[in-house]
């Protein structure tokens, strides 16, 4: 199984500022809402489904339909349909040119935006930070729905691969520990790498490590500034390869806490989908020598059936903090998980089956116990 598959979710130790802090959600449009599953076709890209609510089924397509051309350009593969429409934002219109029953059909579509996402009790902030190249990153903040009251927060390091943290359809339980977290009343932070949902900027299989550093870095500030945040109350959540950014962001920026789960002591190897750019850059960040500085609470975690994450490595995170600080931080092996947080009954089972294992709450709950021991120090 490739590092690729299961690092989902997800520099130089030169510090330099963010760009800008957090902008308002008028300062990166919403992306359209098609909303179709799509398949080839020898004319085109054939529609296998629709999604109720969308702007294909508020504008009349179908399963079954053909899309043939969208803008006046003629679509040969189904990712035709993806770059054409990602050249709109929500509320804008398509000329679309579908084959129906054999039959050309020209429609003109309205871009409905891509869905929000909504928490009882919690209400969500979509904003932006600005990079020194002009990229423009989407982040989306939750806040807990209390009046007149700063709240603690928590800012997610999502993992190396290029996926979305923009999904607002996710199920709740325990593979989503971000809102089981924001539901217990936390302020929580996620930015989205260049290229993905909203972002503007280059593609993510593009930029290298330090580009990516510095979205967390003004994502990071921005949190801080928020209003509704206790500014000495906050912590880094970093998933996979999210953990060998947090030491670097705490050393630069104070951070009450931070979690790591499946993380590396060390650079990565090179592994598909990420620029060569991005692996040359990161060879040179000394992670154990961040760690070693690093002032703040740390709780190392590791699944007991992780394929990619060594036990090792979080031992000698938790060491490398306690040389300096002892007793600030603590090792931890999650019995019977995997890379994804999901429990498997033994590592034969969860080889090569990355998220496919019972859901849980034990990352989730161990996550909470620290920040809540944190908080009482």
């Amino acid at each position: 199984m490739s590092i690729a598959r299961v690092l989902i979710f997800a520099r130089i130790l030169l510090f330099s500022m963010p760009v800008s802090a957090q902008s308002p959600d008028s300062a990166l449009p919403r992306r359209p809402w098609f909303g179709v599953a799509l398949a080839p076709h020898e004319r085109g890209a054939l529609v296998t489904a629709v999604v109720d609510g969308s702007s294909a089924a508020a504008n009349g397509i179908r399963a079954g339909d053909v899309i043939a051309v969208i803008d006046g350009t003629a679509i040969r593969v189904p990712q035709d349909v993806i770059a054409a429409i990602g050249k709109h934002a929500g509320g804008d219109t398509a000329s679309i040119e579908i084959i129906r029953d054999g039959q050309s059909q020209k429609y003109t579509v309205a871009l409905r935006e891509f869905p929000r996402e909504t928490q009882p009790g919690v209400t969500f902030e979509y904003g932006a930070v600005t990079l020194s190249d002009g990229s423009c990153l989407r982040t989306i903040v939750s806040i807990p729905d209390r009046r007149n009251a700063r709240s603690p927060a928590v800012m997610l390091l999502q993992g190396g691969g290029c996926n979305s943290i923009d999904v607002p359809r996710a199920p709740d339980g325990p593979g989503n520990p971000l809102r089981t977290i924001a539901a217990q009343g936390y302020v929580t932070m996620r930015v989205e790498k260049s290229g993905l949902g909203d972002s503007r900027g280059p593609a993510c299989d593009a930029i290298g490590y330090e580009q990516e550093l510095e979205g967390y870095r003004a994502a990071l500030a921005a949190l801080k500034r928020h209003p509704s945040v206790k500014t000495d109350e906050v912590f880094l959540i970093g998933l996979s390869l999210g953990g060998v950014f947090a030491p670097i962001l705490a050393n630069e920026s104070a951070v009450r806490g931070i979690v790591v789960f499946g993380t590396l002591s060390v650079p990565p190897s090179p592994y598909p989908g990420r620029s060569e750019r991005f692996f040359r850059e990161m060879a040179s960040v000394d992670v154990i020598g961040a760690w070693s500085t690093v002032s703040s609470r740390v709780l190392a975690l590791r699944g007991q059936f992780d394929e990619v994450a060594r036990d090792a490595d979080h031992a000698q995170i938790a060491e490398t903090v306690n040389a300096r600080h002892p007793g600030s931080a603590s090792h931890v092996e999650l019995a019977g998980l995997d890379h994804c947080w999901t429990r498997h009954a033994s590592m034969e089972q969860s080889r090569g089956h990355c998220g496919e294992g019972e859901q849980v709450s034990t990352l989730t709950d161990a996550v909470l116990a620290f920040l809540g021991s944190a908080l009482l120090k």
